[in-house]
């Protein structure tokens, strides 16, 4: 696979500074520059991190009254109206959608099928993860592995430790889905698959649900340093950077202080790596 070098874009990422209060600038302004900046091929790459806000949109289309839109997602509020009436499937133009997306919405429309919020949630997820994997790109299908891990054990150390049945949410089928179904090791015997398996542990045990968080997206971090650290001007260097301003976002929705403190590093981790014209800082962060 051909790889594209990016220097002027990644040597130019905006120098993070927040103000006083507020930040102006969000991961869904970061996409749309991009979309003008990146080969379409590539940027297509970027849009699949911003399908989990597509998925929460149609969730709420199609089982909930009321609700505001998150324009994180990747298609309208209008697009998207379409897969409500089955009357307007076949309209849809099928190609502007992951495959995915086609098969959960003929199914939801399956008279014959019964289909719960929690099932279709399931079949998203589930569909999103297969097609991370299926994308050709080896930092996107190791991070989609990543975060299926990472959900797969959490929800099974939930279920255990609340004597909650969860096999049967577990997503996928491979030795990690199936070691999780079947071991009673504390480790549920995963040692040798998943590399901070222990850490993940030890994160789940902390008490307060905020540090807890904290702690799992700090290994997110970590993990998305590794898998693009000799990425330096591609794809990869800037993948990594909208997730981790996924992570800043969502930081500074649950706790601005700790939020701050992520930007914050965020912040000196891009400056001790590049080193920015003056033209290109602008105060970058979220939009009020």
């Amino acid at each position: 696979m051909i790889k594209r070098n990016y220097y002027c874009l990644v040597a130019g990422f905006p120098d993070l500074i927040p103000d006083d209060k507020k930040l102006h600038f969000s991961s869904v302004e970061l996409r749309n520059y991009l979309q003008e900046e990146l080969h379409p091929s590539d940027f297509e790459l970027v849009k699949l991190f911003y399908l989990p806000f597509d998925h929460e949109n149609l969730i709420s289309l199609l089982f909930e009254g009321e609700f505001e839109w998150d324009g994180s997602g990747n298609y309208s509020r209008e697009i998207m109206e379409q897969f409500v009436d089955k009357k307007q499937l076949e309209y849809i133009e099928a190609s502007a959608f992951p495959s995915y997306f086609i098969d959960f919405i003929e199914f939801y429309h399956d008279d014959e099928e019964e289909f719960p919020k929690i099932a279709a949630i399931k079949f998203l997820t589930e569909g999103w993860y297969k097609t991370l994997a299926e994308s050709g790109n080896e930092f996107v299908a190791k991070f989609g592995e990543f975060k299926q891990n990472m959900a797969n054990i959490m929800l099974a150390l939930n279920g255990r430790k609340h004597d909650i049945p969860f096999e049967e949410a577990i997503i996928g089928d491979d030795e990690v889905t199936h070691a999780l179904k079947r071991s009673r090791a504390r480790d549920f015997g995963l040692a040798n698959e998943v590399n901070d398996i222990e850490t993940i542990v030890q994160v789940f045990e902390i008490e307060n649900m905020l540090d807890r968080e904290m702690k799992l997206d700090n290994l997110t971090w970590q993990f998305i340093d590794e898998i693009s650290f000799f990425n330096y001007f591609t794809i990869e260097k800037v993948m990594g950077f909208v997730q981790k301003l996924f992570i800043v976002e969502r930081w500074f929705k649950l706790d601005k202080e700790k939020g701050q403190q992520i930007f914050n590093q965020l912040l000196e981790e891009i400056q001790s790596k590049f080193e920015f014209p003056d033209e290109f800082a602008i105060t970058y962060g979220k939009r009020k």
